[in-house]
């Protein structure tokens, strides 16, 4: 089985089309993966979407269409990962090592907590995957 990370940036891409989908489809399509998420990609989900109705991106009817798809998805579809005490510890390693922003460095330890299973962290923002890679993870950037 293969092991998928995704970050916000990249999950948000399998609700909203933009450059990156297909590559997130992709990996949706895909028949022996599992789909791992950070707890706190709950809230930063609900913030992108959120942000794109503010943005007039798209409409109020859009933000309840894809936050119901995105809630069905993390029951059925998911393995969230919930934060620990460790996962916060490693953060601010990664914050004092790379000049992590807190997020990215909270999603990053998660992922790096996986590391044994090989997980392939997705993306889209290139200075985070750039980490990723530098701490021993395979990470692609779904925009590339």
């Amino acid at each position: 089985m293969k092991f998928y990370f995704l970050d916000t940036s990249a999950l948000v891409k399998r609700y909203h089309s933009e450059k990156g989908t297909d590559e997130i489809d992709k990996i949706f399509s895909e028949d022996d993966k599992a789909v791992v998420i950070s707890s706190i990609c709950i809230t930063e989900m609900v913030s992108a979407m959120n942000r794109k109705k503010e943005d007039k991106t798209i409409s109020k009817d859009d933000l309840d269409a894809s936050l119901s798809r995105f809630f069905q998805d993390a029951i059925k579809e998911f393995l969230i990962l919930e934060l620990d005490d460790g996962h916060i510890k490693d953060s601010i390693a990664l914050v004092l090592k790379h000049g992590l922003r807190t997020l990215d460095a909270l999603q990053l330890a998660v992922a790096l907590g996986l590391k044994e299973a090989k997980p392939v962290f997705v993306c889209a923002d290139k200075k985070l995957v750039a980490v990723a890679e530098k701490e021993g993870l395979k990470a692609i950037n779904p925009e590339n």
